[in-house]
């Protein structure tokens, strides 16, 4: 009875193709239970619109030998992403193809030390193959074929070359974050998307993406910073750095601001300090990665690849604990993780495990909470540890982020007057418990257009976007507190102050003359950026560049 209904090329198709694709993505499945950092969940999206279609669509193909050939390739794509990872913590992307192609014999030689680790990413790829081969064996014959097979498969290539081309010619207008934040995801590898597919979308980067636009800019290059030098052993403190989102400076000032009462308490005390800074970026890929890898300038993918100035790297070489509790989820960070060099990082927790330690509101005030249940078991409030905390802020839906007491005036607005609320707590609470001398940092990512001149969101430059708060609060007796405070203007300058206490050599700047780069969209610049000039202590108005 089986037998004669498998004989139906329909139903054999489809099990053919069902089989096929919960193979391939079980075997990442497989090793996301084997490497921690590598996060892959079966979701709808995943199985049905992507790796689905594209088995579907090589099951028409009548001559088997292609059909494993392609399959082969395929496993040999996800074989060589884990093996990266495995090394790395991150996925491969597309500014890697272009390093790669400048340094083969170190590549080499990195390889050529890999062997322990390749064994599981080789176990692997070894059994999804046979697996593969087997079903394709069984079933194979039997699937819906077209003698034109290889031409329906041309129509895959079709759907992929439109990708290509989409890639090549990446927006560079304004538009909503939502096409921002869908653009990404054509740059840069995801969470919960087949390791196959996250390399071939960083390979179509870097073909269509990277590759002509150096070769038109080929007369143009950016320093990539060089590894701070470590000056200060046994540094004895903690650090904390919270990142708001999407909350802008002229809605959380502390200038008789309905929205900010109490830390406007706070304003007048002699360790507490507060003012405007521009952000690195007016995405939150973009600002995170200044903040956590001090880049300077466009073309920022290499530096992150050399992980030389991710603070959670060079805080773990000088001994320091190290931390990233978000009260966003999985999916948000999606496109940031890779960036974040989270080998580095001794605890990383997500929204989507809060309820592992605690039973979670959905708002910020988690995090407090979460910090509170950590200093208990882990002791994360004595030094040295470096904490680094994400907040849902005002990240839309707005008014979701905010329990209904603080329903008070338009839902941007209740965000923040939250965020006034769940920071005080924060500080205080921290100020109470910590031991030892303590830092805590308080910047947004960028922030909100509310309708101005039209437009919503993020992903553009425009002041409401990369004109963002700043706090600092502290119980250390350093005299040059205030004057570095001072001199501290962007992201960038942020992340090399916090360099500093880390006991790094840094980037500190006085009151010499010097520019500021303010990233769009993207981290290599082709989404255009701004530049701020700081002449005599003046800055001048910002200047909107082009790649």
């Amino acid at each position: 009875m089986l037998t004669s209904i498998l004989k139906k090329p329909i139903v054999a198709t489809l099990l053919y193709t069902i089989l096929i694709t919960l193979a391939l993505m079980l075997a990442d499945l497989a090793f996301a239970y084997s490497n921690e950092h590598f996060i892959f969940e079966i979701t709808r999206k995943e199985f049905l619109n992507k790796l689905f279609l594209f088995v579907l669509i090589v099951s028409f193909i009548a001559k088997r030998k292609l059909r494993i050939v392609i399959f082969l390739l395929v496993v040999v794509v996800s074989f060589v992403q884990y093996t990266h990872f495995e090394y790395f913590g991150k996925n491969i992307s597309g500014i890697d193809f272009y390093l790669i192609q400048g340094n083969v014999q170190e590549v080499v030689e990195i390889f050529s030390t890999m062997k322990q680790i390749i064994i599981w990413p080789t176990v692997i790829a070894i059994t999804l193959f046979l697996v593969i081969y087997m079903i394709d064996l069984k079933l194979g014959v039997r699937t819906y074929q077209f003698k034109t097979g290889i031409y329906l498969f041309s129509i895959c290539l079709f759907v992929i070359s439109s990708q290509v081309f989409y890639v090549a010619n990446l927006k560079t207008g304004e538009f909503s974050d939502r096409e921002r934040h869908n653009d990404s995801k054509l740059i840069y590898p995801t969470t919960n998307r087949h390791s196959a597919r996250n390399l071939f979308i960083s390979a179509n980067y870097f073909l269509f993406g990277i590759v002509p636009k150096k070769l038109i800019n080929s007369g143009v290059e950016f320093a990539v910073l060089e590894k701070p030098k470590l000056i200060h052993n046994n540094v004895n403190r903690t650090i904390f750095l919270v990142l708001g989102e999407s909350l802008r400076f002229d809605k959380f000032n502390l200038d008789k601001n309905k929205l900010t009462p109490k830390l406007q308490t706070l304003k007048n005390s002699d360790s507490f300090f507060f003012k405007k800074v521009y952000s690195g970026g007016t995405m939150t890929k973009v600002s995170f990665s200044t903040l956590i890898h001090r880049i300077k300038n466009q073309g920022g993918l290499r530096q992150i690849t050399e992980e030389n100035n991710c603070l959670f790297k060079l805080a773990k070489e000088n001994q320091f604990s190290t931390y990233f509790l978000s009260a966003q989820n999985t999916w948000h960070l999606q496109i940031i993780r890779d960036m974040m060099c989270p080998k580095y990082i001794d605890k990383l927790v997500e929204r989507d495990t809060f309820d592992n330690y605690m039973k979670p509101t959905g708002y910020d005030e988690d995090l407090q909470t979460l910090i509170g249940l950590l200093d208990d078991k882990l002791g994360i409030l004595k030094p040295n540890n470096f904490i680094v905390l994400q907040q849902r802020g005002s990240h839309t839906p707005y008014e979701k982020q905010y329990p209904v007491e603080f329903d008070k005036f338009s839902p941007y607005e209740n965000t923040a007057l939250y965020t006034d609320h769940s920071l005080y707590n924060l500080i205080t609470f921290i100020n109470e418990r910590a031991k030892g001398e303590t830092f805590i940092f308080y910047v947004s990512d960028h922030g909100e257009l509310l309708g101005e001149n039209g437009k919503k969101g993020h992903g553009h430059l425009s002041k409401e976007v990369y004109e963002v708060p700043f706090i600092m609060v502290t119980n250390s007796k350093d005299a040059e507190i205030k004057k570095q405070f001072e001199a501290i203007r962007s992201h960038y300058d942020i992340s090399n102050y916090i360099l500093s206490l880390l006991g790094y050599e840094a980037d500190l700047h006085g009151e010499e003359d010097r520019e500021i780069m303010i990233l769009n969209a993207d981290l290599d610049g082709f989404s255009g950026y701004g530049t701020i000039n700081i002449r005599n202590g003046v800055e001048s108005e910002i200047q909107i560049k082009k790649h």
